[in-house]
């Protein structure tokens, strides 16, 4: 089998190399070629090297379809998210590629923007591409038989940050929201604010549904009437957090707090409260969750509960290997706990 090409060395441009040939100079036998070029820890580190040596010597390069044919794998892991532009799902993108490149695979990228047809073309085409799995965060309104054309294959799925509860097939690495959201929001009760609105995140998602369920037994907890008006529902981003800040900031009597869905909810919630002359942690508390290094950055410094964006993509990146190593392994889950960081935003010091 043809598995690597190369165009110098000696040779005409687009001259191929078999495995053969390779580990004939360099005295190896061509099983352990195949293993030292996929990195595997069955051949000692030394001869790894030596290999990656003479490739790069050479200016060989692996053929990665040649190479599919043989092993029934070809390195490629689709990651879906709906807002790739946002920092935390950049983080989390930016721990997932560092971490699949380590094991050799690389990573095709979706930003569905909450288009459940957006992620069902995109799994189409990763399964006509033989990719080996998919890290995503689904859109709200999507079916589990939406990953059908990829899982026929043998492919796992591994969600993060959303997830969809019914899939019990899936590994699933996520936030533990509720809790994460009570936090938020008993800072500002702790404060004394006894009229908060939850700004941001739309029904439909496993997320939204636990925050909005956080928030709510936090305030019954304290002895605040819960009402479907206290969440404001809007797209997690600044504009509209701004919007939902300005529709809130009408009511009588003016809600004295804030709980955003995200931080660019709580950036645009807390220009709004500008606009209209109020100071954020003064007269109106703010907080969220999210966690960007940007919340430091706004003024005032905007109190948080962090997210762990790069440990979750760190995680599962590592739930995705594994699984292609033990894939009859139960399906696991694993829940980050949340952190608050105390800034000026929500008042009080």
């Amino acid at each position: 089998m043809t598995d690597l090409v190369g165009d110098k060395g000696g040779g005409a441009k687009g001259r191929r190399l078999t495995q053969k040939q390779l580990a004939e100079r360099l005295g190896l036998s061509t099983a352990t070629v195949s293993l030292a070029l996929r990195d595997s820890p069955m051949v000692a580190l030394e001869t790894r090297r030596l290999v990656q040596a003479a490739i790069a010597e050479s200016g060989y390069v692996y053929n990665v379809a040649a190479a599919a044919l043989r092993t029934g794998k070809t390195g490629i892991v689709g990651v879906s998210f709906h807002n790739i532009a946002h920092q935390f799902f950049a983080e989390m993108l930016i721990a997932i590629e560092e971490t699949l490149a380590g094991d050799g695979r690389a990573v095709f990228i979706n930003n569905h923007g909450e288009n459940p047809a957006s992620l069902a073309r995109f799994v189409e085409n990763l399964a006509a591409y033989g990719a080996d799995g998919l890290i995503v965060s689904p859109p709200s309104g999507i079916a589990v038989e939406t990953l059908a054309p990829i899982r026929a294959q043998g492919a796992p799925v591994v969600y993060t940050s959303r997830h969809l509860t019914e899939d019990s097939e899936a590994d699933r690495v996520i936030n533990a929201d509720a809790k994460a959201m009570r936090l938020a929001t008993g800072r500002l009760l702790a404060l004394g604010r006894r009229d908060p609105v939850l700004l941001g995140g739309a029904p439909g998602n496993t997320v939204s549904a636990e925050r909005v369920a956080g928030f709510r037994a936090e305030i019954e907890e304290a002895g605040i009437a819960w009402d479907p008006s206290r969440w404001i529902s809007a797209r997690p981003r600044l504009l509209e957090g701004a919007t939902a800040a300005t529709e809130a900031l009408k009511r009588s009597p003016r809600p004295d707090g804030f709980v955003c869905f995200n931080d660019l909810v709580a950036f645009g919630a807390m220009n709004a409260l500008r606009s209209a002359g109020l100071t954020p942690g003064r007269e109106v508390g703010v907080v969220c969750l999210g966690g960007t290094e940007e919340a430091a950055a706004f003024h005032p410094g905007l109190t948080t509960v962090l997210d762990n964006p790069a440990k979750i993509g760190r995680i599962a990146a590592e739930m995705l290997v594994e699984r292609l190593r033990t894939p009859d392994a139960p399906p696991r889950t694993v829940t980050l706990d949340p952190k608050l960081v105390v800034r000026e935003s929500c008042g009080g010091g």
